[in-house]
């Protein structure tokens, strides 16, 4: 058997992952439990019924999902009557999306629950604590694409000195 490898495991993606993860698992469950849809579900409807007409494309853009994943939970949640499909008065191949009045009062059954789960979760923090953890999120979402930039800068110089 090989020796264990020194490696990073508390990286920050990771750890925000598993938050994430352990957080979305037990939501989901109470979320099909109380109203027939999992968490992803939630997520999409909610947009939807923010901005009736919402666009597919756009859809994926706000909610970060996968295109593929997005599609087949959209596909879904129409059979499902939660949400009605009608094609673009300005543009044919636009899909615009729209709740059913199943499908708001979908929504507005999570509401409560998510709003109750979100002071919950948050409680574990003070209002500072919240305050500064917010913060600290938003500096880091909007740093990501300077990140990226910055990791394949070293990329590129670390195998420059390695060819020469």
């Amino acid at each position: 058997m090989r020796k264990p490898l020194k490696v990073k495991l508390d990286y920050v993606t990771v750890t925000l992952d598993v938050m994430n993860e352990r957080v979305k698992s037990q939501a989901s469950s109470i979320y099909e439990r109380e109203c027939g849809v999992t968490l992803r579900e939630v997520r999409l409807l909610r947009f939807i019924g923010s901005e009736p007409g919402l666009t597919l494309t756009r859809l994926i853009e706000q909610t970060y999902l996968e295109k593929t994943l997005a599609s087949k939970a959209i596909t879904a949640l129409v059979r499902r009557g939660l949400v009605v499909r009608s094609v673009g008065t300005e543009d044919a191949r636009q899909i615009n999306l729209e709740l059913t009045d199943a499908g708001v009062d979908t929504v507005m059954s999570a509401e409560p629950i998510g709003r109750f789960a979100e002071s919950t979760f948050r409680s574990a923090l003070t209002a500072e604590e919240q305050a500064v953890f917010e913060r600290c999120l938003q500096k880091l979402i909007q740093s990501g694409d300077e990140i990226v930039a910055r990791v394949e800068e070293h990329l590129l110089r670390s195998r420059a000195r390695r060819a020469a």
